[in-house]
């Protein structure tokens, strides 16, 4: 079948999103002008042609990836479509708390707030759906729901540093020494007529082992920490590790059909991000019983775990702010009320007139150390400021009271306070990497490209830590947007 298009005019297509064409044979554009092709962040990549992506999984058996067994975040990054498949915290099928956030149950007016999440959530059936293309989706033909429709299959993706990467002056691939190149992980597979081989197919950027699964007998099986998967270079077009299930037909032929799909994604130089992060703990006057001190120990360890996930490398340095004599720190000044720090950190009408935020006054004080120290006053403004403070504090409500927080963000500034937990310094950081809370709407916020249910998840950006679970893991559409707005 062939078509041909004629327009007398201007033809021109937009995509809000990826722009991807195939072609078994070739692909010819001619112009009697000139052709442009601009690659605006990333340049211009030509490689080896890709197959056009398939719609289906016919083997009758699927192999799913998931992370390995009481995985918390570390060694590498894993985002898969849950499906409720068992009863640890988070996974919970996202069918059901892919949501918009209302008001109130008449689901009428949407929440604006980002902070908020305390309303109604319904489920999105258009949310969930545009979920399901980030993943990668497939129809199982063989595989039937209780309506009859074919079930669906939804890759999982997974993010690692290269083991070698190429010298751009010697033109050869030489140790990284990076730490997460390899990830173990454990296979769900559902067996309904058994092959003759199910095996790894060869990808020559991957180390995987084993390479062939033996357990390939008719029902379900769980092969808990079962495939290690080290990257070996870097590529810049995200990479697919297919599973292949083999066996002869009734003529004797083999047929060879794809069980199972891992996603890999683009860890090439442009796609390797590196944040410089200066921790400040500062010392701050006796405001309740004693001098105190903030505390960044061992926070450099948990953040790097969280944003190596998103292939953001972190260059960490610490310094100490003494404001132990400062006015401003002390009862009835300007940054104290009652016996915590107080926190204007969202300008409002109640703010003072020509007041100072706290993490600015703060960021002023460096300067004045710094010059008295005949070190350039300027030598950590490009970088992300952690300010970890000794004394409870807050932000300011309108009757002047402080509404107690964790920690906030404010730009390239994180504020932490001593009621943090392991995830906070990430939560925050993420933030000012343009990553909104889960449960916003992206009517209240651009970036939130998809809304789920409050405290239903383990990511970093619910609060789930309200309901005593710990969060420790971001999702692959949450990957592509901190690496894009890390500066």
């Amino acid at each position: 079948m062939s078509r041909t298009r004629f327009v007398k005019g201007t033809y021109t297509k937009v995509s809000d999103k990826s722009h991807t064409m195939y072609s078994n044979e070739s692909i010819i554009s001619n112009a009697v002008k000139w052709i442009s092709e601009v690659g605006e962040k990333l340049g211009i990549y030509y490689g080896t042609p890709s197959n056009p992506p398939p719609t289906e999984i016919k083997a009758k058996c699927v192999v799913h990836f998931r992370s390995k067994d009481g995985w918390k975040g570390e060694d590498y990054g894993f985002d898969w479509m849950r499906l409720g498949e068992t009863s640890v915290f988070g996974d919970t099928n996202y069918e059901n708390i892919v949501a918009k956030q209302y008001t109130d149950s008449t689901h009428t007016t949407l929440v604006a707030d980002i902070n908020d999440y305390n309303g109604s959530f319904q489920k999105s059936p258009t949310l969930y759906s545009n979920l399901g293309r980030v993943y990668g989706v497939y129809n199982i033909p063989w595989k039937k729901k209780a309506d009859g429709t074919a079930e669906k299959y939804y890759c999982s993706w997974v993010s690692l540093y290269p083991t070698k990467i190429k010298n751009t002056r010697t033109q050869k691939l030489e140790p990284s020494n990076y730490k997460n190149t390899k990830a173990l992980l454990t296979l769900n597979i559902e067996v309904d007529e058994e092959p003759d081989t199910l095996k790894f197919k060869e990808n020559k950027l991957f180390n995987i082992s084993p390479m062939e699964i033996a357990t390939k007998t008719k029902g379900k099986h769980t092969l808990k920490d079962f495939v290690t998967i080290e990257c070996l270079e870097e590529f810049a077009t995200d990479q697919i590790i297919e599973v292949i299930a083999t066996k002869k037909n009734s003529a004797g032929v083999e047929v060879s059909e794809v069980a199972g799909r891992l996603k890999v994604w683009a860890n090439h130089k442009p796609r390797r991000k590196k944040a410089k992060v200066l921790l400040i703990e500062v010392k701050t006057p006796i405001i309740g019983s004693s001098s105190k001190t903030g505390n960044s120990a061992g926070q450099k360890a948990l953040f790097e775990n969280y944003l190596c996930q998103a292939l953001i490398e972190t260059d960490v340095e610490t310094k100490t702010i003494d404001l132990s004599s400062d006015p401003n720190f002390q009862i009835g000044g300007k940054y104290v009320i009652g016996n915590q720090i107080a926190a204007y950190y969202s300008f409002t009408s109640n703010t003072p007139k020509g007041f100072i935020s706290l993490e600015n006054y703060i960021n002023s004080k460096l300067k004045e150390e710094l010059k008295n120290n005949k070190e350039a006053e300027n030598k950590y403004d490009n970088h992300y400021k952690a300010i970890y403070l000794g004394e409870n504090g807050g932000s300011v409500d309108a009757s002047g009271a402080i509404n107690g927080l964790n920690g906030y963000s404010s730009g390239k500034f994180v504020v932490l306070f001593p009621t943090k937990n392991d995830q906070t310094a990430a939560h925050e950081f993420l933030h000012s990497f343009a990553l909104p809370h889960s449960f916003t709407n992206s009517e209240a916020d651009s970036n939130a490209e998809f809304t789920y249910e409050y405290a239903k998840t383990e990511n970093i950006m619910d609060y789930s830590h309200r309901v005593s679970q710990t969060r420790y893991n971001l999702w692959k559409w949450q990957w592509v947007k901190a690496n894009t707005n890390t500066k």
